[in-house]
């Protein structure tokens, strides 16, 4: 990418909050940027919209190209018209928000040639709580661009919309055989803090359940030594 861009044109980029549930913990991806502006910063993957292509084609071709995978959730976030967001000149961000099942990620991010890192996220009042790969701590103004700020409208997004909408479900790592243990630890992941289990299961059941949009499959799930867990299917 350039390092200035013309001042007498706007330009439009696509940005890629990839977000993951991780051993319970809400988990994004993020790359060292190899260039200039923030060059060896932090940042989320993304590129600047070609003329031949519109923003949900980029979106899609840059998510292919970086992790090739057959199941990705895909929807626009917001778009980021700050003036002076990008140094190099006038740049709007059109933002997309992106749902992974961690089983199908991890294998993505394994190979030579990835060049992604999952960070484990937080959103504590007004600040953006980050951890790398390392277990060190990544703070907001270390990110390139305004990256924090669109990490920040992205888990928002995702606590406002997982309670009525089938957000939830595409963290899955299979939306045709999961408990509802599992359902909850996306909720938890996503929300922040703890659910209760008994309200949690009673409030899945009859938002879900009764509208027909997941029912009890034929199948248990056995995980450690207490009873097997009931799967359920979901049905988008």
């Amino acid at each position: 990418m350039p390092e200035t861009l013309a001042s007498s044109q706007i330009h439009v980029a696509v940005d890629l909050l990839i977000a993951t549930v991780r051993d319970g913990k809400l988990g994004v991806l993020l790359s060292r940027r190899p260039e200039a502006p923030y060059q060896g910063c932090w940042a989320l993957p993304g590129q600047l919209l070609p003329l031949e292509e519109s923003a949900e084609t980029a979106a899609e071709s840059l998510l292919m190209e970086m992790l090739p995978m057959d199941r990705a959730y895909r929807e626009q976030l917001f778009t980021f018209t700050d003036v002076n967001r990008d140094p190099r000149g006038r740049v709007i961000s059109i933002a997309y928000l992106v749902a992974v099942p961690w089983q199908q990620l991890e294998g993505c991010l394994a190979r030579p040639e990835a060049k992604l890192e999952c960070f484990m996220a937080a959103h504590r009042g007004d600040t953006l709580c980050l951890t790398g790969p390392d277990g060190h701590p990544v703070e907001e103004d270390q990110l390139a661009f305004d990256h924090g700020r669109i990490l920040r409208t992205g888990i928002l997004r995702l606590r406002g919309k997982i309670t009525y909408s089938e957000l939830g479900f595409r963290f899955l790592n299979r939306m045709d055989a999961f408990s509802l243990g599992e359902l909850q630890t996306v909720f938890e992941a996503i929300l922040g803090e703890k659910q209760d289990k008994s309200n949690f299961r009673r409030n899945i059941l009859a938002r879900y359940e009764a509208s027909g949009r997941i029912c009890q499959t034929e199948d248990l799930h056995k995980k450690g030594r207490g009873r097997p867990a009931m799967l359920y299917c979901y049905h988008p």
